[in-house]
């Protein structure tokens, strides 16, 4: 079935306009958060892959091992991540979020989740199943592919 481009574009604008009234609702949260945006990027990256070292750390964010381990310094002296010797090899630290830190990124979430939860609510069971509907097929359409798909569909392609 072809896809109707103008609806696809309403959906893209109503989307776009539901992240800007969830950014300026929780923009109070966000400016009391006292951190770079270099440390939340990698506070999201640690809370993202537990156990990560430093350098994995730097790898993610693009960025060098002794800026990934300054970064990590900053942190675990806020108390947000812990940095714990890696058993398999003791030259190695891993990171990972500190019951502060998971607090922090949770209380960050559950804004977002709790104003969303409190929108749905004043929507009627019609629009409410619609929607799910909806969002169902997209979340399914959003899914990465499975490790080595990308892979097996480039061997299939050629």
């Amino acid at each position: 079935m072809p896809h109707s481009e103008p609806l696809i574009e309403t959906v893209v604008a109503n989307t776009a306009a539901i992240y800007v009234s969830l950014q300026e609702l929780n923009m109070p949260v966000w400016l009391r958060l006292d951190l770079t945006m270099a440390q939340f990027r990698a506070l999201v990256v640690v809370s993202r892959y537990s156990g990560i070292t430093v350098g994995e750390l730097g790898g993610q964010l693009s960025i060098g091992q002794s800026t990934a381990s300054i970064l990590a310094d900053h942190l675990v002296c806020r108390g947000l991540v812990a940095r714990v010797e890696d058993p398999a090899d003791r030259r190695r630290a891993l990171l990972s979020l500190t019951p502060a830190g998971e607090t922090l990124l949770g209380e960050l979430r559950h804004g977002n989740g709790q104003i969303l939860k409190e929108w749905l609510a004043e929507l009627t069971d019609i629009d409410l199943e619609g929607l799910a509907r909806g969002l169902g097929a997209l979340a399914h359409s959003a899914r990465p592919p499975a490790p080595g798909a990308e892979t097996a569909i480039k061997e299939a392609i050629t």
